[in-house]
């Protein structure tokens, strides 16, 4: 039996608790906002729960499979190891309770109301919120929409087929496959590359572009393709995918220069991009008077308004779909929405990418640098020459900084381990507009990853010491 409507009320509603709901959410309280949050699977969304955080597990995990062979060269024998993968995802998952339960602690501790349940909108200030028999239905005076994106599905390769996966299931598999597929040679691809390579796999990708990573710098592919063994085999470029035959293992059919292919794995992993429409289509903001681009996502202003009252941030608000980029929208919205005057500043939002090296970009790249200005000033640090990078087993990839004529700093582009860390201070810098002095004449600590941005700066200027 189905309970009827149960009508409340409350000042912001957020709908969705990922990244960027749950910080609209956190924040909008703390500025002493009535605050509902409304999620249909668990707190921490596709980032925390099947996305961000465990493959980066995995990744940290596979890892050491490179670890173990320099081990032995330090005289570190390790005869007797064994890898266990799902002792592994048992850790994997750990670490994502662990970090769900801090978030659920931080909403209640916030005062934030959550609701478990699946909302529709009625009108542009009440919407229905189910949850299998029940039914309440909740008036707002403002609401920040968070529904967040889902993997795209291709027409063959749907993922109701047998092998045919997303990159949900692919973290969350028993076992290492002896083959894996993966169609789209995106970061979301090739950081499966990553994980499952260094398990021992034998990864295979299909890209349509002429090249990987086709929204990277080519010399960003290059190196890591030259520095990594995982990226180098079975690379099959403007190569179409088409469909998918069932079998006792999957065989991808595809084509490359008009000629018919055939790519068999245990697992065809379909990773072309994700998608936000039919998130917000779930949620009927067409009874809101909200539209959906063309694109597929809803158009806001810099303080994440949509409308008069409802606001949109993260995957919804459009590219990038990232989630920091997700954390500080909603942030910014939980702002406004509790009366600030505030905005959302997305002129530099860094780029990270977990492979084998690791890749972070933040600000222009080298070509569009030079497009638009002249006397565009270069400096790199090979990260051979760092001594933290050498004392880790490290030392591959570069560090590149792109300056104006008048040394001021556009771009940055690290290819080295710890990249994702590194690319902080090169972000903090843009944005405080500074200038290669400014780096520079900053004392670095040492021996770090960090000096390799100071030296690239310096190179810019042809006075690096250890270049």
């Amino acid at each position: 039996m189905v309970v009827g409507d149960i009508e409340t009320g409350t000042e912001l509603l957020v709908i969705g608790g990922g990244p960027g709901g749950y910080s609209a959410a956190i924040r909008a309280a703390q500025k002493g906002l009535d605050v509902t949050l409304i999620e249909k699977e668990s707190v921490g969304g596709t980032c925390l729960n099947r996305g961000c955080i465990p493959a980066k597990a995995l990744i940290h995990a596979a890892g050491f499979e490179k670890s173990i062979e320099h081990w032995e060269s330090l005289g570190i024998h390790t005869e007797n190891l064994e890898l266990d993968f799902d002792e592994i995802q048992t850790w994997k998952n750990d670490i994502i309770e662990k970090l769900n339960a801090g978030v659920r602690h931080k909403l209640e501790s916030s005062g934030v109301e959550l609701m478990k349940g699946e909302a529709r909108f009625i009108d542009s200030s009440t919407v229905r919120v189910e949850e299998e028999h029940r039914t309440d239905k909740l008036n707002f005076e403002k609401c920040i929409i968070a529904t967040g994106s889902k993997p795209i599905e291709i027409p063959g390769l749907e993922f109701e087929k047998d092998g045919v996966i997303s990159s949900r299931e692919l973290l969350n598999l028993d076992e290492v496959p002896e083959e894996l597929v993966v169609v789209g040679g995106g970061y979301i691809g090739m950081e499966a590359v990553t994980k499952f390579c260094k398990f021992g796999a034998n990864v295979k990708i299909v890209e349509a572009e002429d090249r990987v990573l086709p929204n990277f710098e080519e010399e960003v592919v290059d190196n890591i393709q030259e520095t990594s063994e995982c990226y180098n085999d079975e690379i099959y470029t403007n190569t179409k995918a088409s469909k998918v035959e069932e079998g006792e293992k999957p065989v991808l059919h595809a084509e490359k220069d008009g000629d018919g292919l055939e790519v068999e794995g245990d697992y065809i992993l379909v990773a072309v991009g994700r998608e936000t429409q039919s998130n917000l289509e779930s949620v009927e903001v067409e009874n809101a008077g909200l539209e959906i681009n063309e694109n597929g996502f809803i158009d806001t202003d810099s303080q994440m308004k949509a409308s008069e009252n409802i606001f949109v941030i993260g995957d919804a608000a459009g590219q990038p779909m990232l989630a920091h980029k997700a954390y500080m929208e909603g942030k910014v919205a939980g702002e406004v929405a509790a009366g600030e005057n505030t905005g959302m500043d997305a002129q530099y939002i860094p780029y990270v990418m977990y492979t084998d090296p690791e890749v972070a970009v933040v600000g222009m790249s080298e070509s569009d640098a030079k497009e638009k200005f002249d006397g565009v000033k270069v400096g790199r640090f090979s990260m051979k020459h760092s001594g933290r990078a050498l004392t880790t087993n490290g030392g591959k990839g570069f560090v590149k900084v792109i300056a104006s004529e008048e040394n001021k700093l556009l771009g940055v582009t690290i290819i080295s381990e710890r990249a994702s860390d590194m690319v902080a201070e090169a972000t903090l810098a843009l944005e405080m507009q500074a200038y290669l002095e400014d780096i520079i004449g900053t004392v670095h600590a040492h021996p770090t990853f960090p000096e390799a941005f100071q030296e690239a700066c310096e190179d810019a200027l042809n006075i690096s010491v250890h270049t």
